[in-house]
């Protein structure tokens, strides 16, 4: 048998032989580089097979990232604008406790629909920042913008204050020789207070006193101790 097979065993059939060797090899090197569409899944794949530099720029989306998969150290800092937050995107709870600050805020950003009513105090309010254009006059008692309780700036004390005084004369003697003036101011007037005045060295002053029985007069009593001496009352009184 083996001599048979040496018989024909040929340069031409060695040839021959070597060559349907090469075309199915070369067969199969092509099937392992040329894969048919789809074919290759996540089964295929190795455990961190694919790397960055395998990903084509701009070929993972939104629709690519797991909800909720992506954490801070997964965005660089400052990558995101403004215009990366969806409107109304950001809650209170999302912001930190004093997170926000002045600096933050433009200006006349905050109104009074964004004050808490009854929130402000003193301190929040500068020096001398409210005029009487921001206080309603209805709610304080008794005051507008023209009088007080009723009555003008010119009917107050300090341009409405007048003296009154008496005569300087001898007085009424009374039955225990001792002499009284009163004095008052006009009628409907009010009464401030009173004194003696231009009294003598050797007049000795006794009462100094309202009038009795008046709610703008003033009396003085005094003792002359046997003297001519005379003196005068004198009233303070606002003007009604």
């Amino acid at each position: 048998m083996k001599k048979l097979i040496r018989q024909r065993l040929t340069y031409a059939n060695v040839m021959s032989t070597i060559a349907v060797f090469l075309v199915l090899g070369g067969g199969a090197a092509m099937a392992a580089t040329q894969l048919a569409k789809n074919s290759v899944g996540s089964k295929q794949l190795k455990k961190n097979a694919v790397t960055a530099a395998k990903i084509k720029k701009g070929a993972i989306n939104s629709a690519k990232v797991a909800d909720g998969s992506l954490t801070g150290v997964d965005v660089a800092d400052g990558s995101l604008g403004g215009g990366d937050i969806a409107d109304m995107a950001i809650g209170t709870a999302k912001l930190g406790d004093n997170a926000v600050n002045t600096a933050k805020l433009s200006d006349n950003a905050v109104n009074s629909a964004k004050v808490q009513d009854k929130s402000l105090k003193g301190g929040d309010i500068a020096d001398g920042s409210i005029t009487g254009t921001q206080i309603s006059e209805g709610t304080l008692k008794n005051v507008d913008a023209a009088t007080l309780n009723g009555k003008t700036s010119t009917q107050f004390l300090s341009s409405e204050v007048y003296k009154n005084e008496s005569a300087v004369e001898a007085g009424q003697t009374l039955g225990d020789e001792t002499q009284v003036i009163a004095e008052a101011c006009n009628p409907g007037d009010i009464l401030l207070s009173g004194g003696p005045a231009n009294i003598a060295k050797t007049t000795t002053l006794l009462e100094s006193f309202p009038t009795p029985g008046s709610t703008n007069s003033w009396t003085a009593r005094v003792n002359k101790n046997g003297q001519t001496d005379n003196f005068s009352v004198v009233v303070l009184c606002v003007k009604q």
